[in-house]
């Protein structure tokens, strides 16, 4: 087996994933992350189809599925704070009842970790520079000492700092989709437990819950905007925030008035990527570094471990050897992140405030059960089938140890 050290930037869901499995295989993973520890914080996020069963595979379905959230139903209100539908959480998800789940993204992290094991993390660092060479390829550090690895592998998110470095500025393989999110918490005055809201609004869209864990809830809101806007300063994204919300009515004044004190502000834009390849010599990207499918498709992380362990695997069969790996990683999970990343279009259309949007919302006002349950199940089928879409390889060779729990 040649390149067995491999470094990978991100401890992501993706990251992570690719570590575990690079290590089942016998390779020396070393992962790289900028934050100080690992993230436990975060919001709600689905497990399904190929991803699910990616999971079952290294072990850890019976952690998350105890972990899972404890939310069992849905309402949806008005401007006016009357409740207008009801429906299962699983189906307002667009998760398959019994076999998707739904859990926080900190949690799975924290489950992921525990299952890799002993491998060397370097956290509160970053790449600066990177130099590939026939020894390797040569990595600087931010608050390191320059170290050669063999592979270098991106799984660092939206933002990929190993996309800029290799591939170049993220706006050549973005596909911005003109809509912002935004997740904080807040005093849980409203009494969630088992129950999430949803409230629509023309351009707008608020989801609040209260993870089990934790006292507070939390708000996720998508709102578009016809302006671009890229500012990281969480004092200029607070303020586009408020302006977006600024006429909205029910208690969304009370929620938005705990946003400046608010720990853990999280903004960005929603943006596919899509690149002509992604893989460059000896560096290559996973998960949303390389194929972020938005918010809006439910899919960004069950496409995130599978990409992953796809990846680990044909480096097994390859023996190490990156071209023939990277090449086959590509052709096999591409089609599979297409049709997951054409699961975000809907949700543009109906955020976009087009005539579409507009002609739905109306009718929304009249018949809001009726359409939010036709919509959700419509959404539903074409998710479980996309997330369904890859025929995973059992890549474990008699000489790797199956984790525990395994179900190779």
């Amino acid at each position: 087996m040649k390149n067995k050290r491999i470094l990978i930037s991100g401890a992501g869901v993706a990251g992570l994933t690719l570590a575990y499995w690079l290590k089942q295989f016998g390779f020396t993973p070393t992962i790289v992350e900028k934050h100080p520890y690992l993230r436990t914080g975060g919001y709600k996020i689905d497990l399904r189809g190929a991803g699910l069963e990616v999971l079952k595979r290294m072990g850890v379905y019976p952690a998350i599925s105890e972990s899972r959230t404890a939310i069992s139903q849905a309402i949806f209100v008005n401007q006016e704070g009357q409740q207008v539908a009801e429906m299962s959480a699983d189906l307002c998800g667009t998760r398959v009842s019994g076999t998707d789940l739904e859990i926080m993204r900190g949690t799975l992290c924290q489950i992921l970790k525990e299952a890799i094991g002993d491998v060397e993390f370097l956290f509160g660092n970053s790449i600066t520079k990177t130099l590939e060479r026939e020894d390797g390829i040569y990595v600087e550090f931010e608050k390191h000492s320059p170290r050669l690895f063999d592979l270098l592998i991106g799984a660092d998110g939206l933002h990929s700092t190993v996309r800029r470095l290799v591939f170049g500025e993220e706006s050549h393989f973005f596909r911005e989709l003109g809509i912002y999110v935004s997740v904080f918490s807040f005093p849980n005055f409203l009494k969630l437990t088992d129950c999430e809201i949803e409230h629509y609004s023309l351009r707008k869209f608020v989801n609040l819950y209260r993870d089990r864990k934790s006292a507070n809830a939390t708000a996720t809101i998508a709102f578009s905007h016809p302006k671009p806007f890229h500012s990281r300063d969480p004092k200029e994204q607070k303020q586009l925030l408020l302006e977006a919300f600024a006429d909205s009515k029910w208690e969304m004044p009370k929620i938005l008035s705990f946003l400046q004190e608010s720990p853990d502000f999280y903004f960005d834009s929603m943006a596919q990527v899509h690149m002509p390849t992604w893989s460059k010599g000896k560096v290559t990207l996973v998960g949303d570094a390389a194929y972020s499918a938005t918010p809006l498709s439910g899919q960004g992380t069950s496409i995130a471990i599978a990409g992953a362990y796809v990846l680990a695997g044909e480096l097994l069969e390859a023996k190490g050897c990156s071209k023939t790996a990277f090449s086959h990683y590509e052709k096999l999970v591409r089609p599979f992140v297409h049709k997951n990343q054409k699961l975000a279009d809907m949700g543009v259309k109906i955020m976009s405030g087009s005539s579409y949007s507009v002609w739905l919302y109306r009718l929304a006002t009249f018949l809001p059960a009726q359409i939010l349950h036709y919509f959700k199940n419509l959404a539903l089928k074409r998710t479980a089938k996309a997330a369904n879409a890859l025929n995973l390889k059992d890549y474990h060779e008699k000489n790797c140890e199956r984790p525990q729990g395994s179900q190779i």
